[in-house]
């Protein structure tokens, strides 16, 4: 179970981006899909398409976790995110 400023991962789909080094990223939230631009360098890739942005807890209920992105700029969000607790990946090591 995750704890108050760990690092964990968020899932997120990744697309090309405006310019080199970037990419563009959406993210389902509990409130619908949150899309910005992402470092191409802090993008995880675990698997054979599967992607990662990482995030610190900042708060949870029994159901989500209230994440801060630390890497990204976003359209509709300074950046905190509340996602599904099943959705959320904790870093091995």
């Amino acid at each position: 179970m995750a704890q108050l400023g760990e690092r964990v991962w968020i899932p997120t789909e990744v697309e090309a981006g405006a310019f080199p080094g970037e990419k563009l990223v959406t993210l389902d939230t509990q409130t619908g899909p949150v899309s910005g631009f992402a470092r191409a360098d802090s993008i995880i890739e675990q698997g054979s398409g599967k992607y990662y942005l990482p995030a610190e807890v900042k708060a949870m209920t029994p159901s989500t976790l209230i994440a801060l992105l630390l890497a990204g700029s976003f359209f509709t969000t300074t950046g905190l995110v509340e996602v599904s607790r099943d959705r959320v990946l904790k870093p091995s090591g």
